[in-house]
């Protein structure tokens, strides 16, 4: 079967089609995601997830260069993700360590902070692959929308439209949070 019937097996449901692209991967990848995260069980667990997100997302997926090529990138985006997300967890529990030996910053304070960095990280983690991809390059490595459209061979129009849907999206999912929290912090002073 080529890769493009195989695409559009999995658009139109197909379970066949995508069970045989798991079957097809699904060690490779776990193999890759290892080399980055030296722990197999979360590579494993890393590589299901995105096939739990490809499967959810197959009716909008685009593939630009390969099927394979998109999985793997998917998991070397999402190691990274973890990676961060593991450095930044550990440099607040440093910090809280700090804190406690008698710095003057206010705990709850900095446990807010910890959990709107926190939420910030999941919903970058939770947009469309190529989206994610997007917005990183723009707000992480601080590329310029042609130079982000060059690379990845779109037009600047659909960066663009791409950092504004990301956009859209953190605010709403932040907003929701900071609503969340405000009727928390509310409760508790009454």
């Amino acid at each position: 079967m080529t890769e493009t019937n195989l695409i559009d097996q999995i658009k139109q449901g197909s379970d066949e089609a995508f069970e045989m692209l798991f079957k097809e991967y699904f060690k490779a990848l776990s193999v890759y995601a290892k080399k980055y995260l030296n722990d197999l069980d979360l590579a494993q667990d890393i590589v299901q997830e995105v096939f739990v997100k490809f499967y959810e997302q197959r009716n909008t997926m685009m593939v630009h260069t390969s099927l394979k090529a998109l999985l793997y990138q998917s998991v070397r985006n999402r190691c990274l993700d973890h990676i961060r997300s593991q450095q930044t967890r550990s440099t607040h529990h440093e910090n809280i360590l700090t804190m406690s030996k008698g710095a003057d910053v206010d705990a709850v304070d900095f446990m807010e902070q910890v959990e709107l960095e926190e939420k910030i990280q999941q919903s970058i983690a939770s947009l469309p692959d190529q989206c994610q991809v997007i917005f990183k390059l723009s707000r992480l490595d601080g590329k310029r929308n042609q130079e982000i459209a060059d690379e990845l061979n779109l037009s600047k129009r659909t960066v663009e439209t791409q950092i504004s849907n990301a956009l859209k999206r953190l605010r709403k999912d932040i907003f929701t949070y900071l609503k969340v929290l405000i009727i928390m912090v509310l409760e508790f002073i009454s």
